[in-house]
């Protein structure tokens, strides 16, 4: 299992440091909650009350971290530099041509334009109750399979990461769920580990629906805001997009 913290969190050789080299973004860095890391003997008890058997790489993961929180977003104005960095976006030609002048709100679009990963917390994959909280026990039934097979793992508004549970083994594959929101309801398979998972995630800098993107190449609605603005939010990278559709 990769290194949580020297990936995402670390200021001087992770995903944070690369965010606050930007220039353009503002982030609060990677919220891991490490204090609610569980030793594997301890969590394996836990799963057995349970009666669910997790894969080798969730529990190395909650064995590292609580969770795993990262988001990042554009400076505005109330930053040292802001309004004229915000304006290489909101003055771009493209967006005002895509966006702008087809009744988007500057806001609406600085939410395309965000990045975001939110890792859950262990108990909304283990206790159904909590699984229901978020919306993914119904999910899983209105998509032909029973209420409980589908547990979140990255839990963000719109296009929801899980996994399946068959016969009490929580399966280590991807599945990527969209339905909330409006967006047209579908299951994804992703085709990638847990771990693998998280290795897109840090390649696409976690950038909007990155995990869509990757799902559905130049069909999804941020494929050409990842594209294009990519290379922009980031000129420090070498950007490696290729699995994800995109090649410079």
């Amino acid at each position: 299992m990769i290194d949580i913290k020297k990936k995402f969190r670390d200021r001087k050789s992770s995903l944070s440091s690369e965010i606050y080299d930007s220039g353009y973004l503002t982030s609060s860095g990677a919220v891991t909650k490490s204090n609610e890391a569980i030793l594997h003997n301890e969590l394996e008890l836990i799963l057995k009350k349970k009666e669910i058997i997790f894969p080798n790489s969730i529990i190395d993961f909650y064995s590292q971290v609580g969770m795993l929180s990262l988001n990042w977003k554009i400076v505005d104005e109330h930053f040292q530099n802001g309004k004229e960095d915000e304006a290489v976006f909101k003055e771009d030609p493209w967006i005002k041509k895509e966006y702008l002048d087809n009744g988007y709100s500057w806001e609406a679009v600085k939410i395309l334009l965000n990045g975001n990963l939110n890792i859950t917390q262990l108990k909304n994959i283990i206790d159904l109750e909590n699984v229901k909280a978020t919306g993914m026990y119904d999910a899983a039934i209105s998509v032909g399979l029973n209420g409980g097979d589908l547990r979140p793992i990255d839990t963000n508004e719109f296009a929801v990461a899980c996994m399946k549970v068959q016969d009490g083994n929580l399966i280590d594959n991807i599945y990527l769920y969209t339905g909330f929101g409006g967006f047209p309801e579908a299951l994804y398979d992703m085709k990638v580990t847990f771990e693998q998972y998280l290795e897109l995630a840090y390649k696409a800098k976690c950038f909007n629906y990155w995990n869509l993107t990757y799902c559905l190449k130049e069909r999804s609605p941020s494929y050409e805001l990842m594209k294009r603005f990519f290379p922009v939010i980031f000129p420090h990278l070498e950007p490696d997009l290729e699995e994800f559709g995109i090649v410079y």
